[in-house]
Order: structure tokens, then sequence, then C-alpha cells
């Protein structure tokens, strides 16, 4: 989930200066230490969904984890959705049009995708997405964009494009990809759609709260897709095996922790600052994939990552400078 960033920025700008003043004696280390624990939660995310791949289908994964998400989430959040009654009415389609793009579409599109290529590869393409955001911003919403900004953009793509030709560019010639790289940036696009909808439509909500609004949505555009896994494969013993249920229990609740560890730390360190932290994703990503599960790390990755991180700090030194 790499690319987080600047979803969660119109969400927990609104409720930062009370986090603020409850942090304002912590040390900045402290709040390195959580978004770097966000970042490794969200990493472990992915690695739960690559796992999960042969065990629980995609979309019924998806279903059952935001459905045991929102039952967390309710008790913590159900004073402030009651009281504020009325933006939750109003703001129905923005509810809407998040729980489509964030819960179901980009959720489902991932662990598809994370199913049909390597954890590494998932790892590093998911780092580019606030580039993409930053693309539909300009094309949707019009934001202005620098010559720096148009050369992060093609640093970034060009390393995701290293990754899914898999350095070798008669891959493309022959169109011989691998479609679960594809379904990944789809799903990233998806994602960054989730976040250009954000930033058009801000909501004065906080980010548990806004995020349990929209759950209830994504569930109900995931439930046929779950419905169709489940008449046509079934629920065998893996997918009610232990670890099944492992796998569901953990992205239902550490990577929602990792909502709440990332706005303690934008409520310290803002936004830009905090950003650069999701570029730890593809390393904690491929620390998981080579270390439990034995992947191998090519010349290709590193070149891929090399220049989606540069891409990423040329726009982290833009935004930094606009501020």
């Amino acid at each position: 989930m790499a690319f987080v960033a600047d979803t969660l920025t119109p969400l927990v700008s609104r409720t930062t200066g009370s986090a603020r003043a409850g942090l304002a004696g912590s040390p900045a280390t402290l709040a390195a230490l959580a978004l770097s624990g966000a970042a490794l939660l969200w990493s472990g995310n992915f690695f739960a969904g690559h796992v999960a791949a042969g065990i629980i289908s995609p979309a019924v994964l998806s279903a059952v984890r935001w459905a045991l998400a929102l039952a967390m989430l309710l008790p913590f959040t159900w004073r402030e959705l009651s009281q504020k009654r009325g933006e939750l009415t109003r703001l129905w389609p923005l509810w809407m049009a998040s729980g489509v793009l964030n819960i179901a579409v980009f959720t489902v599109l991932i662990y598809t995708g994370l199913a049909r290529t390597t954890l590494v590869n998932g790892s590093i393409i998911g780092s580019a997405a606030p580039i993409v955001v930053g693309v539909l911003g300009w094309l949707i919403l019009g934001e202005r964009t620098s010559a720096r900004a148009r050369l992060a953009l093609a640093l970034s793509t060009a390393g995701v494009a290293l990754i899914v030709l898999r350095g070798d560019i008669g891959n493309l010639v022959g169109f011989d990809l691998r479609g679960g790289d594809l379904m990944l940036f789809l799903g990233i696009s998806a994602f960054a759609l989730y976040a250009v909808v954000l930033k058009r439509f801000p909501s004065s909500l906080s980010a548990a709260a806004a995020l349990t609004a929209s759950i209830p949505f994504g569930l109900l555009a995931l439930a046929p897709f779950a419905a169709w896994e489940v008449a046509q494969q079934g629920l065998d013993a893996n997918a009610t095996s232990g670890t099944a249920l492992m796998l569901v229990l953990y992205v239902a609740s550490l990577p929602t922790l990792g909502f709440v560890l990332w706005a303690r730390g934008v409520a310290v360190l803002g936004p830009t600052r905090s950003g650069q932290f999701l570029q730890l994703m593809p390393v904690f990503g491929a620390a998981l994939a080579v270390g439990l599960i034995g992947e191998t790390l090519h010349l290709y990755h590193a070149l891929g990552f090399a220049l989606v991180l540069s891409g990423l700090a040329l726009r982290d030194r833009r935004l930094a400078s606009a501020h």
C-alpha cells in the first residue's frame, strides 16, 4: 500500500491539530518509529496477499478482511459518525466512490496481482503509486506540474516498466508480460483515483471514521464477486484452514492499525516528510520475500527500484520547496 500518503493527507489534515497537541512533547524519533511501523504493516499486507494465493481467493479475502475491519473500527468511530450524520448523508457519493475504488477494486486487483507475480515485484511497483496520484491530480484536478515533476514521473515510470518487462524489452515486443504486474499497476491506478477523489471532495471526518463510512459501500461492491468465487471454487479445506484464518486476521487488523500509526506520524512530521517513509515498503517487501519465502533478487529489481526511488525523491523535493 505504498502510496498511502497522498490518500491519507486530506483525511488526517483535519485531525492533526489535536493530535499534534497530544504529541507535542514527544520526540520526532517516536513519530519516525510510528511511520516506519505503518510501512512495515502495509508491507506485511502485501506479503499476506501473496501467501494467500491458492489458499483463499482474492475477492473472498478482501470481503472477509473488510468486514472484520469494520467490526473492529465501529466501536471507536460510532460516536463521531453519529455526531456527523448530516455530513455522512450529504457526502454519500464520496463514501460510495471511496468504498468502490479503495475497498473493492484496489484490494481485489492487488491481491489478484500478488497471486500472479513475485512479492518483490509487487512491493516495488506499489512504491510508484504517489507518482500516479500526481499524474491523475494533474489530469483530473488540473494541478500544476513542473519540469521536475515530469522528470520524476518519467523516472518512476521507467522503473516500473523495467520490472514489468523483467529487464528485457523483448518481452514487450513478444507481449510476454506478467499479468500479475499489470493487475498491480491497475490496482494502484484505482487507488490513485481514490486519492484524487478525496482531494477533490475533502471531509471533516477523522481518518478512521472516513474509512469506516466507506467500508459498507465497498462490501456491497465486493459481494457479487466474492459470491462468484465461492460458486466457482467453493470453500475447500485450504480456505477454512488455520493458515487462512491467520492471514485474514492479519490483513483485517494490523494494516488497519497502520492507518492510526500513519496519522500519528503525520501529526508530528507533516505529510511531506512522512511520505518519504513509504519508500521503506520495497525494502521491507524485499526482506520478507527473500527471508521468508526464498524469492530471488535480480539486477533489474535493483535498477527499477533505484529509478522509482529517484522519481520519488525528486517529487518530494518539489513538494518541500512548495511548502
